[in-house]
Parts: C-alpha cells; sequence; structure tokens
C-alpha cells in the first residue's frame, strides 16, 4: 500500500526544537521535515514474498489483500507449484519510469505444476506512438507472470489463470513455454495449459509495424514534426545514408561509400534494394521511395537501376543532401520491432504447450495481440480480440490441432486480422466474425486447414491512401495493394493442403487489393466454394479477383461475386 504522507511540522513546533541548538542542527531538521513530507513509494515484493513464502515448500492457498502493490521486476517473485493464488482487488503497478532496456518479470516459475491464478490487476505503462509523450522506451519489456519448463525437472503442468486484469504492460501478461529444439521440433511440452475470462488490455510487447518509421521520414509532410523527430531517433541510422549528391547527366549517386559499402546486386531481393528520398524534388527519372537495385559499387559512389541487369539511371539535374536507405528486408520489414526489444509477443504468449484453452478473453496490443506457437490441441474459443497494432489473432509456426471458434476479432487498423503460421496442421477456423484488420489474412502453407461460416469485413486498411491508416510500399512508393487472404509457401516448390475455404462470407473495404484472394503454386486438394463476397460502393461495381495458380488443385465452384483467374502467382505475394 502507499505509505501515507507525514504533515510537515509547524513553525512554532519546529523553533521549539532547535531552540538551544545551533545552525547546523537546524538545517538538518529541516531537511528530515521536507523529506517526511514527501509521498514514499517502497517496492512491495518483501511483503508479497512473504505471503507466497508458506507456499513454495508445500504449496497451498495464497490470499494477496486487495490494495495496490508496486514492483519494479527487478528480481522476480517464486511461482510455487501445488498453490491456487486469489488476488481478487490487487493492483501490481509497474514503475512510472524505466531504463531504455529496461527488462522487468514480476513472477517467475520454473516446473511449474498444479498451479491457480484468480484475478488480479496489471498496470503499466507501453509506449503508444500516438502519444507524443511516453514514460517508457519503445524497448520497454515487462513481463507479469512468466513459467518456464526445463529438460530434466518435474515439468510444467495444469496451469490456470483466470480473471486477470492488465492495462498497457509492454510484454505478455501470461507466458507459458515448455522446451524446444530449433525452430520446430519441441522436446517436452508444457502440458494442460487454461486462460479463461482475462482482460489484457494495450499488453503485449510493443512494435512499430512494418515500414512505420521508414514511411514517416521518407514523406516528413504527411506527419507532425514530433512523430518525423521521434522516428529519425528509432529508424535503423545504419541503413541509412545521407549527403548525397548527383550531377545532371551522371548515372553515378555520389557519397563516402568506403565504410560498409553498399554493395552491387545481382538478384531484386529485397535486400539488395535502395529507396531514395530527403528532398522535396528529386532528379528525374527517379521516384521518391520507390525501390531501385544497386548495379555498380565503388568507394565514392553507386549506381542504380530498375531491376538487375538493366542500364544505371542517368539523372535529368544535380541533387545535394539526398538520403539513401538500403536493405529494404532489414529497414522495412526489419524494424516492426524496436531495436533491443524482448520477449514476449502478445497479451498472451504460449509456446509448447499442449492441451490448451484460451476463452471468454478479452484482449489488445500495441503489438501482436496473441501468440500461439508450436503447440498442440488449441482451442481458442468465445474471445473478443478488441484492437491490434499488429498480428490481431497469431497462430504461430507448427502448431497442430488447433480450433478457433466463436471469436470477435476486430484488428482496428492492425496489420494481419489471421496469421496461421508456417506447416500449421490440422487447423478449423469457424464461427468467427474478422473485422477492420490492416493486412488480411495469412495462411501459411498450411496441412488439413478448413476456413468454414466466417464473417470477413473489411481486412485491407493498410491499404486505405491515408498516412494515419494506410502504409505505403517501398516497392511502388504508393500505398499497399494486399489481398483479404492469401494462401502462401514459405520453401519453394513446397506443397501444401488439403485446404477447404467455405461458406465465408467477404465483405470488401473500399480499398481491397487486385487480386482480393491468392492461392499459391503447388496446393493439393483445395477446395475454394460456396463464398460471398460483397463489395463497397466505392468498387463501381467491378467484381474482385480471385488468382489461383496454375499448378494449384483447386475446386472453385459457386463463390458469388469473384471472377476466378488462373495466372501464376508470385512467391512472395502478401507477404512482400
Amino acid at each position: 500500500m502507499p505509505t501515507p504522507a507525514v504533515a510537515p511540522l509547524s513553525r512554532s513546533e519546529l523553533v521549539g526544537r532547535v531552540r538551544g541548538h545551533g545552525t547546523r542542527t537546524l538545517v538538518l531538521l529541516l531537511l528530515t521535515c521536507v523529506a517526511l513530507a514527501i509521498p514514499t513509494r517502497a517496492d512491495d515484493r518483501e511483503k508479497l514474498a512473504a505471503l507466497l513464502a508458506p507456499a513454495i515448500a508445500n504449496g497451498g492457498v495464497v490470499t494477496i489483500p486487495p490494495g495496490d502493490y508496486r514492483l519494479d521486476g527487478r528480481q522476480p517473485l517464486p511461482v510455487p507449484s501445488r498453490t491456487t493464488v486469489f488476488a481478487h482487488g490487487a493492483r501490481f503497478i509497474l514503475p512510472d519510469t524505466l531504463a531504455g532496456n529496461a527488462r522487468a518479470v514480476l513472477f517467475e516459475g520454473a516446473d511449474v505444476r498444479d498451479f491457480a491464478w484468480h484475478g488480479g490487476e496489471f498496470v503499466g505503462h507501453v509506449f503508444d506512438p500516438a502519444r507524443k509523450e511516453n514514460a517508457w522506451e519503445p524497448n520497454a519489456n515487462t513481463r507479469p507472470i512468466v513459467i518456464t519448463t526445463t529438460d530434466k525437472g518435474p515439468g510444467t503442468r495444469d496451469v490456470l489463470f483466470r480473471d486477470v486484469k492488465a492495462s498497457d504492460v509492454a510484454g505478455a501478461v501470461i507466458t507459458v513455454q515448455g522446451v524446444g529444439k530449433g525452430e520446430a521440433e519441441v522436446t517436452r511440452f508444457a502440458e494442460r495449459v487454461t486462460v479463461e475470462n482475462c482482460t489484457l488490455l494495450r499488453s503485449g510487447k510493443f512494435m512499430w509495424d512494418y515500414g512505420y518509421l521508414w514511411h514517416q521520414i521518407v514523406w516528413p509532410e504527411e506527419f507532425e514534426p514530433w512523430e518525423v523527430e521521434r522516428a529519425w531517433k528509432y529508424c535503423r541510422r545504419d541503413f541509412v545514408r545521407e549527403g548525397l549528391s548527383t550531377a545532371a547527366g551522371d548515372d553515378r549517386i555520389r557519397f563516402d561509400n568506403r565504410t560498409k559499402p553498399i554493395k552491387a546486386g545481382a538478384s531484386a531481393d529485397p535486400n539488395y534494394a535502395v529507396t531514395l528520398f530527403g528532398a522535396a524534388a528529386l532528379p528525374k527519372p527517379l521516384v521518391r521511395g520507390r525501390q531501385y537495385v544497386v548495379v555498380e559499387s565503388g568507394a565514392d559512389y553507386v549506381k542504380i537501376a530498375d531491376r538487375p541487369g538493366s542500364p544505371p539511371i542517368r539523372f535529368d539535374a544535380p541533387a545535394e543532401n539526398l538520403k539513401l536507405a538500403h536493405d529494404m528486408v532489414a529497414s522495412y520489414y526489419g524494424l516492426y520491432a524496436p531495436t533491443g526489444s524482448g520477449p514476449g509477443k502478445g497479451a498472451v504468449d504460449l509456446v509448447a504447450c499442449r492441451d490448451v484453452r484460451v476463452s471468454g478473453c478479452r484482449l489488445s496490443a500495441l503489438g501482436d495481440t496473441m501468440h500461439i506457437q508450436k503447440s498442440h490441441n488449441v482451442v481458442f474459443a468465445s474471445n473478443h480480440i478488441v484492437g491490434s497494432r499488429m498480428g490481431a489473432f497469431f497462430l504461430a509456426e507448427y502448431c497442430k490441432n488447433a480450433t478457433i471458434t466463436g471469436n470477435t476479432v476486430d484488428g482496428t487498423n492492425g496489420s494481419r486480422v489471421i496469421s496461421v503460421e508456417k506447416s500449421c496442421e490440422d487447423v478449423t477456423i469457424t464461427g468467427n466474425t474478422f473485422r477492420s484488420g490492416g493486412r488480411g489474412s495469412w495462411i501459411n502453407q498450411p496441412k488439413n486447414l478448413v476456413i468454414a461460416n466466417n464473417v470477413f469485413v473489411n481486412n485491407t486498411t493498410k491499404n486505405t491512401p491515408d498516412p494515419k491508416r494506410g502504409r505505403r510500399a517501398f516497392q511502388t512508393a504508393d500505398y499497399e495493394t494486399k489481398p483479404e487472404l492469401y494462401v502462401t509457401l514459405y520453401e519453394k516448390n513446397a506443397t501444401y493442403g488439403p485446404v477447404i475455404i467455405k461458406d465465408n462470407i467477404f465483405r470488401l473495404g473500399d480499398h481491397t487489393g487486385t487480386p482480393a484472394i491468392t492461392l499459391a503454386a503447388n496446393g493439393k486438394d483445395v477446395v475454394f466454394t460456396g463464398n460471398t463476397f460483397v463489395t463497397s460502393s466505392g468498387n463501381d461495381g467491378v467484381k474482385p479477383v480471385m488468382r489461383v495458380d496454375p499448378t494449384t488443385d483447386a475446386d472453385l465452384r459457386d463463390n458469388r461475386g469473384i471472377e476466378v483467374e488462373r495466372a501464376p502467382v508470385d512467391f512472395n505475394h502478401g507477404r512482400r
């Protein structure tokens, strides 16, 4: 509980106490009185440790009384096995300010068994780019409850969280992890993990979003001056070169290219792409913010072209003080999270867990809203995602046997409204509503996937030609053109399927990409039937297009309101 302020001494009391003493004593008493008059907010770790201590050895029931508890997270409190914690009415408050690379964990345990946590609220100050002033840095990382698993210990099992609340926590509120090996393998699952009726708002690891800072430094006139100043503070300056120049009739962009030189690339891959900016008018034929490739590189120059193998561009006029961003994978895609940020995607972060249930929760985040990865036997049901700066529903890599049902997902201009990532298997997504996402739904090389009887409403808001809602793409320097739904591969020449996408309603927004649906190459046993597409009045009655690669074996019958096009689908469609 906060320590109450102590009333300062009156003048007469002070005079009485120092009468007969020297000036030095008077000064010391004055300083003491001033210090006592300032409310202090000591860390409450020891108080909570005393409450938890009896359960560490023997388990039991721990009741944390209602009130405010201030924790800095430098030394986590234990999460004991065979214990039920009741924290109704308790608020766990993180510090008002943190160091730039702050890492905080409030409660932590390994190989936790038969544990339940009921109630309580965690309060922080996550970085919010909509605010000019922020108490915490973007890379601050604060995780309230972290449960891990060891290779040889007794393991993690039977873990329950119910009625937990959180606001503005800069990391996953609830983290449970098994043991993984490499990208895909799980060597030991955390077993039977349940998250019920939790309200975790604006909580999770902060993320900038793809291209957010790049957009602001390339088109500064579209943003407030303080936003541009902040973008320069946090962007990857090591991928930006300044003070470049061109000459009329020359094909060289001149600058000191000796330290970490920008090299020529033989590929159109974004790793070798550059964009030019920094002047109101670039020398023709350059387009500000559009990608070019470096085709020749020297100690004091580079030459660029539209694509590998094309002749270098020759400029029609001199220009000074140009800027160049290079390696767009790093400077555009790679900076989706702040430099130096920590772990803990989503308000709920479950990795290598088996028999998982997340139900009846209300979630939002200034990053990915929820994150389930390498987990088996997952039920995500009757939840409401009320906002997401990036991925809204995020079923990450290598999940198996997942049922996603009865959820309402409001992306509110986030990134993808659905991500079903690398090689998820045996996934059923049915009876949900997905709306107002930013970059559509991404399904990445699935096996045994059903998406049926859902409603999709305007999930391409990042395509909106408005800097406050949309995002420019470096490939074109124009706003994005993401599809509403895209099935992709992450391995060249791989296959995917069986996939059934049927009986869904797609209500497309004004700026849905063309095509609106894409199905990658090498699909096997794909059924895309009985879906209904409704276009907005802004589309002037033009039917959207579904592009299906000719190598994909697909049944495409009875889809109302969309034209089917059999044409090659680029390997990177949707993702880039």
